[in-house]
């Protein structure tokens, strides 16, 4: 048999590659099953947001849209968006290129101010903020009085004339 080592080790490149062969119907398998999850956790309830949304028909659902609320909410979310990606990218690919290529003096925090948002879910900072800075919240009263808007507020450099 040509090829076969007889000392019983392989070489590098020979024993990477069959470690990460497997065969095809567990590649299949696997497959099949990371397909289903994704369908059931991210296609299902979209379909059930659609066939909640379209239940009563789609002219009530479009015009829905023409709701001042709805177009406030679309308007925010909009600038919010266009504000937050472009931030994003800038600040994370800065952060990115500082972990990887420097040693630095805080660089731990940095690295777990990046990790924080996967530890703590979005939802719940959101009602952090909410009790902080609510109406109702903290400091909300203490913000009112001072005519101070910081939940559900665009700032003033922003905010369409």
């Amino acid at each position: 048999m040509a090829g076969v080592c007889t000392t019983g080790r392989m070489r590098p490149s020979q024993a990477s590659r069959r470690a990460v062969t497997d065969p095809a119907p567990v590649r299949w398998l696997l497959t099949g099953v990371a397909l289903l999850f994704a369908a059931l956790v991210l296609f299902l309830p979209l379909l059930l947001v659609f066939a909640c949304a379209l239940q009563r028909g789609i002219g009530v659902a479009l015009a829905a849209f023409t709701d001042p609320d709805a177009v406030a909410a679309i308007r925010l979310t909009l600038l919010t968006a266009a504000i937050a990606v472009p931030l994003n990218v800038a600040f994370g690919l800065a952060a990115a290129w500082a972990v990887a290529k420097f040693t630095f003096r805080g660089k731990q925090l940095l690295i777990t101010l990046i990790d924080l948002p996967f530890a703590v879910s979005p939802v719940i900072a959101g009602m952090i903020f909410v009790t902080l800075f609510g109406a109702r919240g903290i400091l909300g009263p203490w913000l009112m009085a001072r005519d101070i808007r910081i939940i559900f507020a665009v700032p003033v450099f922003c905010s369409p004339t």
